[in-house]
Parts: structure tokens; sequence; C-alpha cells
């Protein structure tokens, strides 16, 4: 992305007049329209089916309710016709947290969740957009392991993740959007009953799945999930779940979804305060949705599929749409929890020391290679823009490594580098300690620590 390209796109991310020609059919910090939200009075699920909720998520870890038994203040359709304008436009189907229905969804989906769970939004929002053809859901996994929560200072045993009557202090609601059906990826779960790891946890040396799966009787547990647009199912942090491989050949309308977390906070604490909704200011919600993106980013090497139905054209992203995105957020890090900040840094980081040489910018392998049309003056020029690319690469990683580690106090990284040495990184990008180092010149006091030097 050229300079001025990339420059201008970051100044229509807190625009609200972009926003809503990207999808004039939307609301974006409308007065009228959130007040029209608020003055809403009929509920949202009857209190019978929350109950029913809370009781097949206690039994089987998840659940899920019809369109007739939901009562959404948005108009579904409309955001799923926004999330398709915005695939248009280049953006994630996350991005569609930028308008105000999106937050409409999630005041209603908070009202079901205090009824069925008592658990309260923790702003992890995320959009999905399946194109059965191109894509599919996430493949089998729980959303949280003890590597998830012990940063977070929650003891690292499973049970210490369920609150006293057995409900889960993090529970997932999947609002389907479009029609999700096992042709277009819809959700699959294993019941709480025949996974050993779901409130044990998981051996080390283990995969839960093949646990699960030892005979041909025990595939016949699985259970199908399809819900037509306007319903949502509902499940645990430890319950596996994943979206089938949908029907690669044929007209297969899209599978359009969007989940919201709500947790305890002593779990999962909010992302950002509470005080924000229920209408987050524009640019709040900027930076969630681009902190979300950067979040799930480390599932493009194992998932690439499932990553792709997350982030849409970014999926194949270089470095400098990575730099926008982490950009965005720390224009207003300081909003977000501390525990939030230190995962997106790490996250940036991993992310970045990921990324192939030359960032996956167009052209960087070919003058790398001294291929391509031209005299050899332009492969050279070519070959020392990379290398200065490469160096704000580097750059980029090592500021947000010490970012993560100004905004939490503690060692994150060390100058060897041993978060690539783990084999957590590629082997062929290996930057220099030296580098870390030479960086730290860079840093900036951080406010408060003046007394002590």
């Amino acid at each position: 992305m050229a300079d001025a390209a990339e420059a201008q796109r970051e100044e229509s991310i807190f625009s609200t007049s972009y926003w809503r020609q990207v999808c004039p059919e939307l609301h974006v910090e409308d007065k009228a329209y959130q007040a029209e939200v608020l003055a809403r009075d009929r509920s949202v699920a009857a209190v019978a089916d929350c109950r029913e909720v809370r009781s097949r998520i206690l039994e089987e870890g998840f659940a899920a309710l019809s369109p007739a038994q939901l009562s959404w203040t948005a108009p579904v359709g409309r955001l799923a016709q926004g999330v398709l304008q915005l695939e248009k436009h280049g953006w994630p189907a996350t991005f569609i947290a930028l308008y105000d229905e999106a937050w409409a969804m999630a005041r209603d989906a908070g009202a079901v969740m205090r009824e069925a769970t008592g658990n309260s939004l923790c702003m992890d929002v995320v959009g999905f957009l399946v194109r059965p053809s191109q894509t599919k859901g996430f493949s089998p996994h729980r959303d949280r392991q003890p590597e998830d929560w012990t940063p977070k200072g929650v003891p690292p045993e499973t049970a210490a993740t369920f609150k006293p009557d057995g409900m889960a202090k993090y529970v997932t609601l999947w609002a389907a959007l479009t029609d999700a059906t096992p042709e277009n990826s819809c959700l699959h779960f294993v019941p709480r009953r025949v996974d050993p790891g779901y409130s044990a946890g998981d051996p080390d040396d283990g995969d839960p799945m093949l646990r699960i799966f030892q005979d041909k009787a025990a595939f016949q547990t699985i259970r199908s999930a399809p819900v037509a647009a306007g319903g949502c199912t509902f499940h645990t942090h430890r319950t596996i779940h994943w979206g089938s491989a949908g029907r690669r050949a044929g007209e297969v309308a899209p599978r359009i979804a969007l989940s919201f977390g709500f947790s305890t906070e002593d779990f999962e604490p909010p992302y950002f305060s509470p005080k924000a909704l229920p209408f987050p200011e524009l640019r709040l919600r900027a930076a969630l949705a681009s902190a979300q993106v950067l979040n799930y980013a480390t599932l493009a090497v194992g998932d690439r599929e499932g990553w792709s139905a997350l982030a849409g054209e970014m999926a194949g992203c270089g470095a400098s749409t990575l730099r926008l995105l982490h950009r965005v957020f720390q224009s207003q890090a300081k909003r977000f929890h501390p525990t939030y900040r230190k995962e997106i840094a790490t996250k940036f980081v991993s992310v970045s020391l990921n990324l192939p040489p030359g960032a996956a910018e167009e052209g960087a392998k070919t003058a790398e290679e001294g291929k391509g049309p031209g005299p050899g003056s332009q492969k050279r020029r070519r070959a020392a823009a990379k290398q200065v690319e490469d160096s704000d690469d580097d750059d980029d990683a090592l500021m947000a490594m010490l970012e993560a580690e100004a905004s939490t106090g503690e060692v994150l990284f060390h100058d060897d580098f041993d978060l690539l040495n783990s084999g957590e990184g590629p082997e062929e990008a290996s930057p220099k300690p030296a580098r870390k180092k030479k960086a730290l010149g860079k840093r900036k006091k951080p406010r408060g620590t003046g007394k002590n030097g």
C-alpha cells in the first residue's frame, strides 16, 4: 500500500461520513437512531426461553434459539448486507462493529445473557463471512485454554473458570445474520458429557479430539446446529466447536454471523470500560475492530480458510496493513484494559515476525531475486526499497515489544528473541539482538515513572 493511500485509509477509519457512504442503510453515531433503540421496552427473548438456554448450557455446553424466539432491535438483514458492502470495500466482517446496529444487537444479546448466564459483554466482538467455495468456519477448537486465562491472573485449573453454580465464566452468543446450514458452514458442537477435557482440562501431550473420538459410535454424538437468519447459538469457552466445510460446487449463499463474548470480570475483564456502552464512540469502535483482526491473525498459520472467513481480503495482507491496524488501536490504547493491551501487542509482534521476508508486499520477492523487466538499476532500487521495508517491519515488531512491556511493567520478550528461537517464527527471519537494544533509544519514558528514573 502506497504511503498516500495508506494515510487516506487511516483517515477514513475515523470518519463517520466514510462509513455512512460504505453502508448507507446503516447508522454511525446517529443520536436519533440511538435514542430510538434506547426507548425500546419490549423483551428480546422470553424468560422461559432464557432459562431453557441456561439449562442446556449447563447440561451440554451449548444451546440455540430460533428467530421466532428472538426480537432483535436491529434489522438482521441490513447487518448482513452491511457485511457484504464492507467486503466490497476491502474491510473484514468485524468492521460491522463500527455501526450503531451492531451495538444495538450487542445490547439485545446482553439482555439475553444476563438472564441465561449472568455474564456481561467483554467486548469480544467478531464478524464472519464464509463463502463455502473459498472459505469455511474455524476448525475444531475451544475458545479458551489455560494459556489464555492464566495471564489474567486466573488459576490454571479448568475448575476456576466456572462459577459455583456450574455456569461457565465465559459464554459466546453467535448470531446468524443469514441462514447457517451444513452447506455453508454452520456450527457443530461436541456435547459436554462425551468430552473428558471439558471440565477436567486437556493433557499437555494429547489431542482432545482423539480422546473423544476413539470409536465409530463417538462420531454420532456430534451435534449440527443449523439456524435461520435471526437465530443464534450459545457455547462456553470449553465447548469444542467448528464450522463445517460447506458445499464447494453450485450456488451456495454465504454464511454471515456476528459473535459476542460474555464473561465475568474476574475471568476476562471487559476490553474497555462498560461505561462506553451501549454506543461507544466511533474511534473506540475502530480501535476495537482493528485490534480484533490482529488478535485472531495468528490463526492464519494453522487455519488459513477459517482466518480468511474472519479477515476477508486482509487475510493475505502485508506489513503495511498490519501497521495500519496497530496504529488505529494504539491511538486509543490507553482506553483499553492492560491485559487486552498486552494481548494485542504480543499478537502484533508474533504476526509481524511470522510474515515472510518482504512482508508480502507486491514486487518484493521479484526485486530480491533480480527478476522482472527493467535495467539493473531498477532492480537495485527495488532491492534497496525492500531492505528499508524489512527494516521498518522489524522496527514495528520491536516497538510493539517495547510498548507491551511498558504498558504491563513485565519483561515479555528477551534480547535474544526467544520468541523466534522457540520455533514460533520462521527460521529465516532472525532479527539481530542488537536491533532491540538500539530501539531502546527510541522508547519514551512511561508516565508516572519519573521519580524512580
